[in-house]
């Protein structure tokens, strides 16, 4: 008989899609994840072509910009979070992970409510607010389980679950206030969405895993995280955020420049240019380095309009939505994608092309803004999805597949 490799034989005598995807939370909510992504990138590069010309519009009922910031904030990266914490979650908390049941219906109405968002654009707007408080349901009951842990947790160290929880609920609330009021809540909505739920997010995690990792990999680099160096990282976004909504937009430079400089140093500190030698634990730095390059724009564009000037229009923000966020999300997603699927922890030469033409992306954005033409936006655009959207399929199958060394999981 012939000898069959172990992951042949995994994927033939293995459990069907539906088992592995009910049964596992990163699986499903990982697959909600990239199918969001790539389904919201899609809509808005087509959007965005269709204002240059090159093609026709798509419909619209929600205003584009309005829905457009709210997918991107709310609409995929709360699946790849909701996976990674009822993933990890509960071994950083040192408890039982909860059992399917806990999060699977409500990741499912979660999923085909963030799915459903840029389909509706061909209905009534006030279908897209009831897909928003579906989503809300699905977010609110997921997020109070994972409360549930925290509490029920004997981990002398809780904060950076308990920071998240609370970063969790502040992007709830934007979700809710999409569903009151649609559009016109856009200031709330990004408030909400960017300052306090997904910056504050993402920079928890790399407190927490980017100096882990790089202390593993790369000698004489030890993990650096203090408790006021996390302090610091998420008081930055949520100091900006209020004082843009209080109307003080001129005077952010007080918290952006500082901000800049320190987290500058942090890159140094963590381990910038020796991370390079895996590409995967590359990827996370190469992100982070972009929370210093958009708190600087913020810096440069606050002191212009003091000095009278108009500032740099959205440059600092897509610095840190497609620079920072989104890189940050591919890197750690591919991580723990390889990690739990049973293979090697290392981004290969598609991934490590996508994410660069993701960087590509970043940087045509802030380009695009600086010197505006006709069609500097819809590069952009179609740079974002050009990289996304390709990762997205990539990684797809193996949310369905066995994993490749034949465990479960």
């Amino acid at each position: 008989m012939r000898r069959v490799l172990p992951g042949i034989r995994a994927i033939v005598d293995g459990p069907r899609p539906a088992t592995l995807l009910a049964g596992v939370p990163h699986r499903l909510f990982f697959l909600a994840g990239v199918a969001a992504l790539a389904l919201d990138a899609a809509w808005w590069a087509w959007t965005i072509c269709a204002r240059a010309g090159a093609v026709p519009p798509p419909p619209v009922a929600v205003l584009p910009t309005a829905l457009h910031a709210f997918v991107m904030l709310y609409g995929f990266a709360p699946f790849f979070m909701f996976g990674f914490l009822f993933t990890a979650g509960p071994r950083w908390l040192g408890v039982a992970p909860p059992p399917p049941s806990a999060w699977r219906g409500p990741g499912l109405v979660a999923a085909v409510a963030a799915l459903s968002f840029v389909p509706l654009q061909a209905l009534p707007a006030i279908a897209t607010q009831v897909a928003a408080a579906l989503y809300a349901l699905g977010w609110g009951t997921l997020l109070a389980r994972f409360v549930v842990l925290i509490r029920q947790s004997p981990a002398p160290d809780r904060v950076h679950a308990t920071l998240v929880a609370v970063a969790m609920a502040a992007g709830l609330g934007g979700v809710v206030a999409f569903a009151l009021v649609g559009a016109e809540a856009y200031a709330i909505v990004k408030l909400l969405g960017l300052w306090l739920f997904l910056l504050p997010v993402f920079v928890v995690v790399c407190h927490r895993m980017i100096p882990f990792f790089t202390s593993g990999v790369v000698p004489f680099v030890t993990a650096f995280r203090p408790g006021w160096l996390l302090a610091a990282m998420v008081a930055a976004p949520v100091a900006h955020g209020l004082l843009d909504a209080a109307g003080w937009a001129r005077w952010t430079f007080v918290v952006d420049a500082p901000a800049a400089i320190l987290m500058l140093a942090v890159t140094i500190r963590w381990g910038f240019a020796p991370a390079f030698v895996n590409r995967l634990l590359a990827m996370l730095h190469v992100g982070f380095v972009w929370y210093a390059v958009g708190f600087a724009l913020f810096a440069a564009s606050s002191l212009m309009q003091l000095a009278g000037g108009d500032g740099l229009g959205l440059a600092p923000l897509h610095a840190l939505t497609i620079g920072f966020a989104t890189s940050l999300l591919v890197a750690m997603v591919t991580r723990v994608s390889c990690g739990h699927t049973g293979r090697t922890l290392q981004a290969d030469r598609v991934t490590w092309a996508l994410f660069l033409l993701l960087q590509a992306a970043a940087v045509a954005r802030v380009a695009a803004e600086l010197v505006p033409g006709r069609y500097a936006y819809a590069i952009a655009a179609a740079l974002f999805a050009a990289s996304v959207i390709p990762w997205s399929v990539k990684y797809a199958p193996l949310y369905w597949r066995p994993r490749a060394d034949g465990k479960p999981g």
